[in-house]
């Protein structure tokens, strides 16, 4: 007997689970958006945001029009979009307790949906200002889209191609050794830090915040 096919889902055990998947969204917004084609699969990295910042059940971006991704965009289409975390090599030297083979540690999310293309000024405008909104928030003073050159945005309006994305479900995983005894996990930080790159050090950080106990 045929065994029943089996929804998409992300692969993460238990143990890696992320609590809060969305929280990965949205610190780490430079995404991978997958939707399928008459001639094959598109993928595009660009930017993607939750459209409101108390509300997960939408995104929206944009992508050079000229892509032929934009071009093959059509609603309705099923959506994967791929948010990347930091992710950093773990060597085997570094598992002495409990020996292993080398792994990844990382955080990433997954979030499954349906795409609805955006081609009206004032929608393609509004992703534009939420564009701006999200990745000024550091910014002192932040750069608004009203402080564009005169006509720039116009200009620039017909050259991109705007999405929203109505959200299905949101998955997530923080693979970071959490299996490991205490000892391991000391020298998994160790060895990251000693590399320096910043994602290894992030992930050090991330794994020193979980606490480095047996548990």
């Amino acid at each position: 007997m045929d065994k029943p096919l089996q929804k998409p889902s992300m692969y993460a055990p238990p143990h890696y689970a992320a609590e809060d998947p969305a929280a990965i969204v949205r610190a780490h917004p430079f995404a991978l958006l997958v939707t399928p084609g008459e001639t094959g699969t598109f993928a595009t990295s660009t930017p993607i945001f939750f459209e409101t910042d108390d509300d997960t059940s939408t995104l929206v971006g944009h992508m050079a029009a000229r892509n032929s991704h934009a071009v093959a965009l059509g609603a309705g289409q099923p959506a994967l979009i791929v948010f990347w975390g930091p992710h950093a090599y773990v060597s085997s030297r570094w598992y002495k307790a409990m020996p292993q083979v080398p792994t990844w540690n990382y955080l990433q999310a997954q979030v499954r949906g349906v795409l609805e293309p955006i081609d009206d000024r004032e929608g393609r405008i509004a992703v534009l200002r939420r564009t701006a909104q999200v990745l000024e928030r550091s910014g002192e003073p932040p750069w608004t889209l009203d402080q564009a050159p005169e006509g720039r945005i116009d200009a620039l309006l017909p050259h991109i191609r705007s999405f929203r994305i109505r959200v299905e479900t949101i998955e997530g995983a923080t693979k970071l050794s959490q299996k490991h005894p205490a000892a391991d996990r000391v020298r998994v930080i160790e060895g990251l830090l000693a590399q320096g790159d910043d994602d290894a050090v992030e992930i050090a950080r991330l794994m020193a915040a979980l606490g480095i106990e047996d548990g």
